[in-house]
């Protein structure tokens, strides 16, 4: 499914819920409203929205949330898309704080990839970021899942905060076979409130630190992420530059929030109420249509750029919590 700019578009990130078990400052930070339950898609509605997706083209989908695995059943929703035609991957991006728990049936269910959200390997620093003392509970999540599955570890640098543990996570690759990638703050939400730290500079300090740091040109995954190995290690480092690495020409996906509306672009706050399609009263083939077609005028509405690096170019108002990981 090509958009007007000549980008194969097969990728979907899904949000099951907007809530979370952390309060991440520059996320989802105490007091931050909730939507109730009946505004958010059901499990029934998503996987008719995913077989459309799928009709249309997409044939990769990431479960995100907030948290997706404080909703009840999340593992079997996996199940539940990976058995639809024309979906060739599951992944999932979490906190890992209930990762241990659920990972037995996430494998049962044929997750095949997860993404791990880490900002630093310190116990208070965690604390102070989250919210929460649950950083143990997540590291050995890390370890069980890295037996079983490819694992990427996403970790954003705050100025002023976490931006020296950059080694400790790179230190990481070396005795396990993970991807730690950085990505960079983007200005949505609460995360205008914090410094980034850019990745240009970052790369900068690791070939200074590892001069036998060299270029990993494999597959590593759907996004935008550019690979570097140190010699020898199990693992990568992955930069996602949103800000000065501006990687448009190659964009893959859209976004299906939680409250049904599907996201041609994070940067803009156009989008497509799916919801509204999904509970109009129409049935059969003609809603299937119906959802198809969304899907289809959504890629065709994909602009060739966003505008994150101009303040004014950011339209999006709504909280990333809210729009979905």
């Amino acid at each position: 499914m090509n958009d007007r700019y000549g980008r194969n578009i097969d990728y979907l990130r899904i949000s099951v819920t907007d809530r979370c078990n952390l309060r991440c400052r520059y996320c989802m930070p105490d007091g931050i409203t909730l939507v109730s339950m009946k505004d958010i898609l059901t499990y029934e509605e998503i996987e008719l929205a995913c077989r459309a997706a799928a009709r249309a083209g997409i044939s990769k989908l990431k479960i995100t949330g907030g948290e997706p695995l404080v909703r009840f059943g999340c593992a079997e929703l996996v199940g539940r898309l990976k058995k639809i035609p024309g979906i060739q991957q599951v992944t999932m991006t979490t906190n890992g704080v209930l990762l241990q728990q659920y990972l037995p049936r996430l494998l049962e269910n044929g997750l095949d990839a997860v993404n791990i959200s880490l900002d630093t390997l310190q116990p208070k620093r965690y604390q102070w970021i989250t919210g929460k003392p649950e950083l143990s509970s997540v590291l050995e999540a890390v370890r069980q899942a890295a037996a079983g599955l490819r694992v990427k570890i996403n970790c954003v640098l705050l100025k002023g905060i976490n931006d020296g543990e950059w080694q400790k996570f790179a230190e990481w690759t070396r005795q396990m076979p993970i991807d730690v990638r950085f990505i960079e703050m983007m200005p949505i939400g609460h995360g205008k409130d914090y410094g980034p730290v850019y990745n240009e500079t970052l790369l900068e300090n690791l070939k200074i630190q590892y001069p036998d740091l060299e270029k990993d040109d494999q597959i590593h995954g759907n996004g935008p992420a550019v690979y570097y190995k140190i010699k020898g290690a199990p693992g990568s480092i992955g930069f996602i530059s949103a800000m000065h690495g501006k990687f448009c020409g190659s964009c893959n996906r859209l976004r299906l929030t939680s409250q049904g509306r599907l996201k041609p672009c994070l940067c803009y706050g156009e989008d497509i109420d799916l919801m509204q399609i999904l509970r109009g009263g129409e049935e059969g083939a003609l809603l299937e249509q119906r959802l198809e077609d969304a899907f289809c005028r959504a890629v065709s509405l994909k602009p060739r750029n966003h505008q994150f690096e101009v303040p004014d170019g950011v339209t999006e108002k709504k909280q990333m919590v809210q729009i979905g990981g």
